[in-house]
């Protein structure tokens, strides 16, 4: 996903965040923990811890590059071609929060994740090879999956399971 300005971005995320939010908060609180929302066992809660994390995972290497360090991405232990292993994963270490906790630290995540872009000037979002550690890639490719991309799939993921109740 490309972006001509800062400001695309910002508008991009903010859109696809209240659409995401809008289509979540339609579902009924006592039904996020409801499997089969994607792949077999998959919740709505789910989904809330696998966005937060991502979130979290893009501002550990953002902070790792700026400290002058090479982020291990996606995550330590994983590469990318294990990102299914790695989803697991979370999913398993977030089964026991609450609801309330998982929604709450996905709005905190995706706040601290829009600062940082807010705070950044367009050249340092959309200049490719602008960090070293995003090779010759912009910043903006490492946010937009992070963010407005996720929660479009995410959108989409709950859009199809609530097609698949009304049968």
């Amino acid at each position: 996903m490309k972006f001509a300005t800062r400001r695309d971005l910002l508008e991009r995320i903010e859109a696809e965040h209240a659409a995401f939010l809008a289509l979540a908060e339609s579902i009924p609180k006592a039904r996020y923990r409801e499997s089969g929302v994607w792949g077999e066992d998959w919740s709505v809660a789910d989904l809330f811890a696998h966005l937060s994390e991502w979130h979290r995972m893009f501002l550990v290497w953002f902070e790792d590059g700026r400290a002058g360090r090479t982020p291990l991405m996606p995550a330590p232990g994983y590469k990318w071609n294990e990102t299914p292993k790695l989803n697991r994963a979370i999913q398993k270490r977030f089964a026991r929060h609450s609801v309330a906790r998982l929604v709450a630290e996905f709005d905190v995540t995706h706040a601290r994740v829009l600062s940082v872009v807010k705070s950044l000037s367009e050249r340092d979002l959309l200049t490719p090879g602008r960090f070293e550690w995003t090779g010759k890639l912009p910043l903006a490719s490492y946010v937009a999956p992070n963010t407005c991309s996720h929660y479009v799939a995410a959108r989409k993921i709950l859009a199809r399971w609530l097609r698949g109740q009304k049968r």
